[in-house]
């Protein structure tokens, strides 16, 4: 690396004269009007500006130019100074002593840097090589500002499907279906719906004339939600507290375990599938679906439809089903009518009519309403069976049974074997276990089929004891029911009409004639008729 040519002022024979030195390696040559703007600044007498450009520009420098007849007050080292307009940087450049003068000190470019506005940034490493080598002529980078340190906006990421557009499921086949639209965005409790990375507001900077630099605007956002929904203790995190469904409404995001279907379940809903309780303000149109781990509620008409509910079935109008048509419920169902359809429940079912319907139960039945009818198909349940008509004077097939408890005897017998194995194999762990530990506190070596034993008896036990406790609460709930529905029976209050079949825990009797206001019973093996 070369140097750069300079120029100094010196005295000869009590005159001053302009000294070249040309530059040396790959160095470069100052300009000519840096020789004037230097005179300039240290206020150099007349001299001829046109003699000295002709001598600049001949660019021969083997003698020395004359500047001036007399000899002057000699001139210390200079530093020029340059800030440019923003403020990020401040260049100098040197400029030699005249005869006589001072070289320029640490003190001296520092004060010169403060002259300028230079009040941050200095690099003081760059002043040390000035000092160290001297060089004329160049630039010189003193001071540097610190840049901002720009942030960033906050951002929300969101951890489920924020898209609302329903797009219905392509078959393998090509075809379109429309019971697969993804509407409902499912979520379970505890799930993580959305992390926020806070805003980064930066750091300001400062101009070499400490001016402050602002870093660029940025955008603060934070975790916007519902109810339902709780939010970390450091507020960049949010889950849910229910399982349902999730929504983003503009940049809120909601949870709900009811999913309201504004108007009917058809093609524009697809088939639903979803955690909570299902609300339909409209009906529910032949071929679709609701599966709900709550209840289901209809405002409207269920057609054809499939309904299977881990709750209550609530339908405010009814079910005309099409021999299509089913109702599944864990809870009761609660329907204005049913008919032609299938229907199951573990809990109750009420309504004003049921026509030509399987249904199965395991609690009361009770078709009371206005009409108060069980038509045609069948009805059977472990509780007792109440409606105002059975049948009709058409004589139509109808088959009514209150359940023998048998089988749930069975079954209560067969939950009490199966717990008595487990508490035997309970015990067998604790015994070995215990033993095995008592070995080892006595330094006894303990073989690697006792280890084994061990181990498996550590991965085995919780699920025993967990089967066991499930038992035991299913033969509770079983023997609480049998003990309910030991006197079940079927109740009418205004007629049943020949053709009915009527079943009481085993016992039949077939009716031919129309018989009012009684109640069936079983008496041996016999159904027997009483009052009410």
């Amino acid at each position: 690396m070369g140097r750069n040519a300079y120029f100094e002022l010196i005295e000869q024979d009590e005159k001053m004269y302009l000294l070249v030195h040309p530059p040396e390696g790959d160095g470069e040559m100052f300009q000519v009007d840096e020789v004037t703007r230097y005179l300039e600044f240290i206020s150099f007498p007349d001299y001829d500006n046109a003699k000295l450009n002709t001598y600049l520009d001949r660019g021969a420098f083997g003698e020395p130019f004359l500047l001036w007849p007399e000899k002057i007050i000699p001139v210390g080292g200079k530093c020029i100074v340059k800030v440019d307009r923003d403020g990020m940087k401040a260049l100098a450049r040197f400029y030699p002593p005249s005869s006589g003068g001072d070289i320029m000190t640490e003190n001296e470019i520092i004060a010169d840097l403060r002259m300028a506005g230079v009040k941050h940034g200095v690099r003081k490493k760059a002043i040390d090589h000035f000092l160290e080598n001297h060089e004329y002529c160049r630039d010189y980078l003193l001071a540097v500002a610190t840049k901002p340190r720009e942030g960033h906006d906050a951002k929300v990421t969101y951890h489920f499907d924020i898209n609302q557009t329903a797009r219905p499921k392509m078959n393998e086949d090509g075809s379109v279906d429309f019971h697969q639209l993804g509407n409902i965005k499912p979520v379970e409790a505890g799930q993580k719906l959305a992390t926020l990375t806070p805003v980064d507001w930066g750091h300001p900077g400062v101009t070499v004339t400490g001016k402050p630099l602002k870093p660029r605007k940025v955008r603060n956002r934070h975790l916007r939600f519902g109810r339902n929904i709780r939010i970390s203790e450091d507020k960049c995190k949010i889950y849910s507290q229910v399982s349902g469904h999730v929504s983003l409404v503009e940049d809120m995001v909601m949870v709900s375990d009811i999913y309201q279907v504004p108007a009917n379940v058809d093609a524009s809903t697809g088939d639903i599938e979803y955690k909570g309780t299902v609300q339909v303000t409209g009906n529910v149109n032949t071929g679709y679906k609701i599966v709900a781990d709550g209840d289901i509620v209809v405002n409207g008409v269920v057609e054809g439809a499939e309904l299977i509910s881990g709750g209550n079935i609530v339908l405010k109008r009814g079910m005309q089903g099409g021999e299509k048509g089913s109702l599944t419920a864990e809870g009761n169902i609660t329907a204005k009518f049913i008919e032609s359809s299938n229907i199951k429940c573990k809990g109750m079912l009420k309504a004003d009519a049921v026509l030509n319907s399987q249904v199965e139960c395991r609690e009361d039945v009770e078709v009371r309403g206005k009409k108060g009818l069980i038509n045609g198909g069948s009805v059977r349940t472990y509780g007792n069976i109440s409606a105002t008509t059975i049948g009709s004077e058409m004589g139509s097939n109808t088959k009514i049974e209150v359940i023998s408890d048998k089988d749930l005897i069975i079954r209560v017998n067969d939950l009490h074997e199966r717990n008595k194995e487990i508490e035997a194999e309970l015990k067998k762990i604790e015994e070995v276990t215990n033993g095995i530990r008592a070995m080892v506190s006595r330094g006894e070596e303990v073989s690697e089929e006792q280890k084994g034993f061990v181990k498996r008896a550590a991965k085995n036990k919780p699920a025993l004891q967990k089967e066991l406790k499930e038992n035991r609460i299913e033969r509770e709930s079983i023997l609480e029911r049998i003990d309910t529905n030991k006197r079940a029976c079927v109740k009418v209050y205004d007629a049943v009409y020949a053709g009915t079949e009527l079943n009481v825990k085993d016992a039949q009797r077939i009716i031919h004639d129309p018989i009012s206001h009684c109640r069936f019973v079983r008496d041996g093996a016999d159904v027997r008729m009483t009052d009410l």
